[in-house]
């Protein structure tokens, strides 16, 4: 009786158990009531695009907002993660390119435009073509840029040591020389005159060859400079005497296109290097179509300059090569020092690359 009565009361729990477990089952694959509704499937989350603001101190009449346009919108039609912006004027830097610079290296801002007057304060080999009288034409400025020599490629990269990207080049008006004294014809002219430079030490070497007094000024300075009576003028473009107004206050200009220049577009290399391989392509074609409009804009912009210029009682000389040679022997110093701190091979091969683009 004992055994018996034991046995059936294992099998009740075990048959208990069994329910339990069944039951539990049976709970597990219910299927949701309608109170409770279908489940909701996770929605992808929208990707967010990267914005990159490019800033240059130019008017939004500039070629250099003309041509910033064309790269944003050829960068923005081309990729779905890229938004390109435009923001002339220097309205985030206070029209000052020093500024504007640190804010790329920062990377508070993304990216910018500028000449290599001002980017050979950060990498000082690129103010190589700014040696006076090396150049004889546009024709010749925009050749070497075309052949784009293995010393120029070497002296672009040096911009990633310094947190920067190089992703476009183009080509800049000569160098002129505007004041507000004397319409400037020989050496003896230019003597003791005060003028504002860019803050590059090599204008600062250059004036002082040539025996004037120079001044190391920001851009959005160069009004106000002239104005208040700092210094007598500057170095300069046509479109960027027009472009900032200089020939308000400076009326005598002599056109001797003594030095050329490029403007490059530069972007933050820690930002550059987080897009993907296809979005950086897209952006290095976006600097083609930068050059090609910049170029366009530039070559208008420059007549349309002078023109205005004169119509403002701007005396213009048109200085004969002959002219030209009382100068370039003042500043032949510069290419001995130039031979000095490049180093002879690079030098040399600078100077080829020069030549071979005659």
């Amino acid at each position: 009786m004992g055994k018996n009565f034991k046995r059936v009361i294992v099998f009740m729990l075990m048959a208990v158990l069994v329910v339990t477990l069944v039951g539990c089952g049976a709970a597990k694959t219910e299927e949701p009531t309608e109170s409770q509704g279908p489940k909701e499937e996770p929605q992808p989350k929208e990707q967010k695009k990267v914005k990159i603001s490019i800033n240059h101190t130019s008017s939004l009449e500039s070629p250099w907002q003309k041509g910033s346009l064309a790269l944003a919108e050829y960068a923005n039609s081309k990729s779905d993660n890229l938004e390109v912006e435009v923001f002339g004027n220097g309205v985030l830097c206070q029209r000052n390119w020093e500024i504007m610079l640190e804010m790329i290296q920062v990377g508070s801002t993304e990216a910018g435009l500028e000449s290599v007057t001002a980017l050979g304060s950060i990498v000082p080999e690129l103010s190589s073509i700014q040696l006076p009288f090396l150049f004889d034409d546009m024709d010749h400025v925009n050749q070497f840029l075309a052949n784009n020599p293995p010393i120029w490629q070497k002296w672009l990269k040096e911009f990633e040591k310094k947190g920067l990207v190089a992703i476009a080049v183009s080509p800049r008006r000569f160098r002129q020389l505007i004041n507000n004294k004397v319409l400037v014809k020989t050496p003896e002219d230019i003597k003791g005159l005060k003028f504002r430079v860019p803050s590059n030490q090599m204008f600062v070497r250059i004036f002082e060859l040539l025996g004037a007094k120079p001044v190391p000024l920001p851009s959005g300075e160069i009004y106000t400079s002239i104005q208040l009576g700092t210094v007598v003028g500057e170095d300069n473009s046509v479109p960027v005497v027009y472009d900032f107004k200089t020939h308000e206050v400076a009326d005598k200009m002599t056109i001797w296109n003594y030095m050329t220049d490029y403007s490059i577009v530069v972007i933050n290399k820690e930002i550059w290097e987080s897009l993907s391989k296809e979005d950086q392509q897209i952006l290095m074609e976006a600097g083609k179509e930068y050059d090609k409009a910049n170029r366009a804009a530039d070559d208008e912009y420059a007549v349309y300059a002078r023109e205005e210029m004169e119509k403002a009682g701007v005396a213009f000389y048109d200085m004969p090569a002959a002219e030209k040679e009382p100068f370039k022997e003042l500043v032949a110093p510069m290419y001995g020092e130039l031979k000095e701190k490049l180093g002879e091979a690079d030098y040399n091969e600078f100077m080829k690359a020069v030549d071979d683009a005659r």
